[in-house]
C-alpha cells in the first residue's frame, strides 16, 4: 500500500497551506482572546480554538462557503457577518448569539 493510499481518499497529502504559520495576533471571541493565523476566517479561528457550535449549540459552520448562513456572528458591532467568509483581522471583536451577538 502506498503512502497516498494509507492516507485515505479524502486526506490532503500535499497541503500548500502552512499549518505551522505563526500567529499574527488575536481576535476577541466572546470576551476570550483567540490566536489568529494569516488568512484565517473568523470561522477557522473559532474552530481552531475548539468552538464548534456558537449559538447555544445550533449555529456552526455547515456549508463553509457562505450559502447557508449558519455561522452568523457579530464582528466589531456589525451584526449578521458570515464567519466562514469574513477574513479576521487582529483585534476584531467577535460575539456569538450565545453571548448577545445578533444572528
Amino acid at each position: 500500500m502506498s503512502d497516498d493510499e494509507a492516507q485515505g481518499p479524502y486526506r490532503v497529502v500535499d497541503d500548500p497551506v502552512e499549518p505551522t504559520a505563526e500567529p499574527i495576533g488575536e481576535i476577541v471571541l466572546d470576551g476570550t482572546a483567540v490566536s489568529l493565523r494569516p488568512g484565517e476566517t473568523v470561522a477557522a479561528a473559532m474552530l481552531a480554538a475548539g468552538r464548534v457550535g456558537w449559538d447555544g449549540g445550533r449555529g456552526a459552520v455547515f456549508c463553509g462557503i457562505g450559502v447557508c448562513y449558519g455561522c452568523l456572528v457579530t464582528v466589531n458591532d456589525m451584526p449578521s457577518i458570515r464567519a466562514c467568509r469574513y477574513v479576521a483581522r487582529p483585534s476584531d471583536v467577535v460575539t456569538t448569539a450565545r453571548h448577545g451577538g445578533t444572528r
